[in-house]
């Protein structure tokens, strides 16, 4: 017997939009139906979201800051100056720094990367940054993903060594603007950029575009550099992904055309991380998120994220080897430590007064603060509930926040600012630094913030799905119109498909090492067929191989590709036995 493992709830879009796509569009009904649920507003626009167009992207110097920016960074370049690039220790920010080094490469000169450790210099600029920009005695220094929260650093930093400071950043500005030379951040108040999604590689990959008109002289860039921008995409594709940037609007293009510069790329130590995730031909942004990025990320939460720079910058295959062999054992520490943490506070969540909290907030001594994002997430996939998790280290406390649509971090934050030191981020990540004494204080504030924001009843955990379909209407014709609608990732769901009333057509087959994926042919009264997979379905064995059962399934369409053909398949989300 099946048993849904939540209760199901169908999203619904406005009826007169589908009509339009249908009619005007002639997408098929099914098709229609899932493009009005992603916003897309009639045939024009269907057109311009699914065409994904690199020519549809914005000019850099829209962005505040920008062009002054990129002159200062042309001049730099073409005089042969000192220039450091700060980093920040996430994939994110380790792409984009390797995206500025290789750029400056590919204009015949040197730059010095540099990332702060997490746990000996914190998050952004501080004193670590200034004797940085001293010890390389740089000249121009440029932030990625990071410096907007500068805590007045940059104006020190330029006064102190004379060193320029151009800060490119993508998070929300606290307070006033960095002092320094530029600030290139399409989310600062007075920033009319059009689109405020990008992740901080985008702003980086944008000011290398800028640099380079510079550079040229004119709009039309010479052949190495316009194959240098598109080439870098595969570095933009991985940092937006694995930074949970929405991929819609200028993401969306970005990460398309990332994902297959990704594919076809030559840089040594992407390859040496798509062979050791085993990734090869059409890359899916879901494979990015999933099998990339928690191998980037390991080294800034375990170690030093100076190794991603060491592994993206590597000059040859051997070099990136060395490094990545590093990488790979840090992110089996971080897998130990994530899961040894993550079940002590999923046990305790489920107990005492936490269960009736609108808001999940721990904190402990000794804890690895490269850890407490990952397990905020699990909370929060775990509970429906924003939570906040923070490490307790030297007297002082480090923590990263993770949050649900109705409850904007940044707001939160700023609700709860008394009793912090430091914090900030995105809506739905953030982090903070606390004393430690005020934690209780700080934990009240943010359930109180949250409370108010969370109607009751609300942390019911639901799987939402976006139409019923007959096996029949998931033809070739609607899964060629479903690739063209991805990357899929957050802002873009990968659609959910309910089938009523389907059965095997035979009993399906176990498969993978431990024989705890399941293979199978579906069919329904309509008589179509589709092949079915459902990954990690051991406990679901004995239902799937019961004879002449029926089921109601909610699936995940995916339009795969093996040696260049479409290969259709339907993925297992949830299903009862009816």
């Amino acid at each position: 017997m099946l048993t849904a493992s939540r209760s199901w709830v169908r999203r619904d879009p406005p009826a007169d939009v589908v009509a339009e796509l249908e009619h005007e569009g002639r997408y098929g009904a099914l098709a229609a139906r899932l493009l009005a649920l992603r916003g897309v507003q009639g045939a024009q626009q269907a057109e311009s979201w699914l065409a994904k167009r690199l020519s549809d992207l914005h000019k850099p110097h829209l962005m505040a800051g920008m062009p002054v920016a990129a002159k200062r960074f042309a001049q730099a370049i073409a005089g042969r100056e000192r220039i450091l690039i700060h980093g920040d220790y996430d994939v994110d920010g380790s792409t984009a720094a390797a995206l500025l080094a290789w750029f400056v490469r590919a204009c015949a000169h040197e730059a010095v990367v540099w990332i702060p450790h997490r746990r000996i210099d914190g998050y952004g600029l501080s004193e670590a940054s200034l004797e940085a920009v001293k010890a390389h005695q740089a000249q121009l220094m440029i932030t990625v993903d990071c410096g907007i929260a500068d805590g007045g650093w940059a104006q020190r930093i330029e006064q102190a060594t004379g060193c320029t400071v151009v800060i490119t950043d993508h998070h929300l500005p606290q307070g006033g603007l960095p002092q320094c030379t530029a600030v290139c951040n399409p989310n600062r108040p007075d920033c009319t950029y059009p689109d405020k999604a990008l992740a901080g590689v985008g702003v980086a990959w944008k000011l290398a575009w800028a640099t380079a008109v510079e550079l040229a002289g004119a709009e039309r860039l010479p052949q190495p550099l316009r194959e240098f921008l598109l080439d870098a995409l595969a570095l933009v594709a991985v940092g937006t992904v694995a930074d949970c940037a929405a991929l819609t609007g200028e993401n969306r293009i970005l990460v398309h055309h990332g994902l297959g510069a990704l594919a076809r790329t030559a840089n040594p130590g992407l390859r040496a991380l798509l062979e050791q995730a085993r990734l090869e031909g059409q890359i899916a942004a879901g494979e990015v998120g999933w099998r990339l990025g928690p191998l980037l990320n390991a080294s800034g939460r375990v170690g030093s994220a100076m190794a991603n720079i060491r592994l993206l910058t590597a000059p040859d295959a051997a070099s990136a080897r060395v490094e990545l062999d590093a990488i790979v054992a840090e992110n089996e520490e971080r897998k130990r430590l994530t899961q040894l943490l993550t079940a002590d506070l999923i046990a305790e969540a489920e107990s005492g007064a936490a269960r009736s909290r609108a808001s999940l907030v721990f904190a402990g001594e000794g804890w690895h603060p490269g850890v407490v994002g990952i397990v905020a997430s699990r909370l929060v996939e775990q509970f429906g509930k924003p939570a906040a998790v923070i490490a307790i280290n030297e007297g002082v406390g480090k923590g990263s926040l993770r949050s649900v649509p109705s409850v904007h971090l940044g707001h939160a934050l700023d609700a709860c600012r008394p009793f912090l030191l430091k914090g900030g981020g995105h809506a739905m990540a953030a982090g903070l630094t606390i004393d430690p004494a005020r934690v209780v204080d700080f934990s009240a504030a943010f359930e109180q913030h949250v409370a108010e924001r969370v109607p009751a009843g609300s942390h019911a955990l639901t799987t939402g799905y976006d139409a019923e379909a007959a096996l029949a209407e998931l033809d070739q014709e609607f899964f060629r119109q479903l690739e063209t609608m991805g990357p899929f990732g957050v802002g873009n769901a990968e659609p959910v498909v309910q089938v009523r009333q389907a059965t095997f057509v035979s009993r399906p087959k176990p498969f993978g090492r431990d024989g705890d994926h399941l293979r199978g042919a579906l069919t329904d009264a309509g008589g179509g067929m589709r092949e079915f997979l459902a990954w990690r379905a051991g406990k679901h064995i004995a239902a799937f191989s019961s004879t002449g059962v029926r089921f109601d399934l909610l699936v995940r369409p995916e339009a795969g590709r093996w040696r260049g053909e479409l290969q259709p398949r339907l993925v297992f989300v949830d299903g009862k036995s009816v």
